[in-house]
């Protein structure tokens, strides 16, 4: 078993499917060295009023929530793709800057990863999430300052990658792995969202909580750390693999680190999720059972 286990993490640590110019995570010191290449954009996506406090030199402000939003009656969906394009090349970003995607802390990492996915979605190569956010680059001991950001507008065209993205009925003809990325108790039916009608999880999902993804001090765990964990459950990094959680976010986090940073090839994460599965009459979830 444990031969198995090391083979497997062996598998999950491949390079991604593209060249990176910047790591998928980087840390607060790797970010201080290179606050000065004119490439690197740091996108602070915290409460304008936390950004105005303090913030990293030359962070542009932008919410995220203009990046995951309200449509068809679900609560986070990705914008119109030339809507996405504008608010990317508003923030001052083309297609070759290495972006560095910055929330409040460790306990936020599934909404960096939200915004890191749809900039992903959109066409962009090089974004990266910093471990740790805000709280770990000023525990860190790093600077912060309160000066506002005019960020000049780029010229950027978004492009989909819909193999990014599943469906519905993605998650229905689905033959490979389902991770369900909500907490135990969610995943078990003991809890739920007030938006989601039903308990429980969808048949045969695995259960893989997106709050095991960092360490008690809010940073992201290592590579081998988090290989570890899909490994132990025997899951395939070369099989196809649909992420979901309720509403498209937590699912976000195992997708950028399976996909991103573990360099899976088949990913999906799933921007309906439970809210949009749970919707449909055929599907009926089940609870008080792991798989």
């Amino acid at each position: 078993m444990k031969k198995l286990i090391i083979a497997l993490v062996a598998l999950s640590l491949t390079a991604p499917l593209f060249a990176r110019d910047i790591e998928a995570i980087v840390t607060p010191d790797w970010l201080e060295k290179n606050l000065s290449n004119s490439k690197v954009v740091v996108v602070d996506v915290r409460k304008v009023e936390d950004y105005k406090a303090a913030h990293i030199p030359g962070a542009v402000s932008m919410l995220g929530s203009a990046l995951y939003v309200p449509a068809g009656g679900l609560n986070n969906e990705l914008p119109a793709i030339d809507d996405l394009g504008d608010l990317i090349a508003d923030a001052g970003i083309d297609a070759s800057s290495l972006v560095v995607v910055v929330e409040t802390d460790g306990s936020r990492f599934s909404w960096a990863t939200r915004v890191a996915w749809t900039f992903a979605y959109a066409g962009l190569d090089n974004v990266a999430v910093l471990s740790g956010g805000q709280a770990g680059w000023v525990k860190a001991g790093k600077p912060v300052n309160s000066d506002m950001v005019r960020a000049k507008s780029s010229r950027f065209t978004a492009k989909a990658r819909e193999e990014y993205l599943a469906l519905r009925y993605d998650v229905l003809s689905s033959k490979g792995q389902i991770v369900d990325a909500r907490a135990y108790d969610n995943y078990f039916g003991l809890a739920k969202a007030a938006f989601v009608a039903q308990a429980g999880h969808f048949t045969g999902a695995y259960s893989l909580p997106s709050n095991w993804i960092c360490d008690a001090d809010g940073n992201v765990k290592s590579k081998e750390a988090l290989a570890a964990m899909p490994a132990l459950l025997k899951l395939d990094p070369n099989a196809d693999t649909i992420t979901y959680c309720d509403s498209g976010v937590l699912a976000t986090g195992w997708w950028w680190i399976m996909k991103e940073y573990l360099g899976w090839k088949n990913v999906r994460s799933y921007d309906g999720s439970s809210q949009d599965l749970t919707k449909d009459p055929s599907v009926k979830y089940i609870s008080h059972t792991w798989r």
